[in-house]
């Protein structure tokens, strides 16, 4: 069985960041994140990689007519 949830650390290791890093991230609004208590946080893996998928998505559209590439067409 996979895990459907993961820990702001392991979130933190699987995007590269600093684990204070992930916890900002994790508090934003737009952030798919479940604060089950005081001190604990976890992330639904599904909603974060739909989450991952919006910001590329939202990147890609403010892009265009920049000169940048667009990779829209690509994913």
């Amino acid at each position: 069985m996979s895990k459907t949830v993961m820990s702001v650390k392991e979130f933190a290791e699987d995007i590269g960041v600093s684990v204070p890093t992930a916890y900002i991230i994790a508090n934003r609004a737009d952030f798919p994140a479940i604060r089950v208590s005081d001190r604990r946080i976890i992330i639904p893996i599904a909603a974060y990689h739909k989450w991952l998928e919006d910001q590329v998505n939202a990147k890609l559209v403010q892009s265009e007519g920049s000169g940048q590439y667009d990779f829209k067409n690509q994913l």
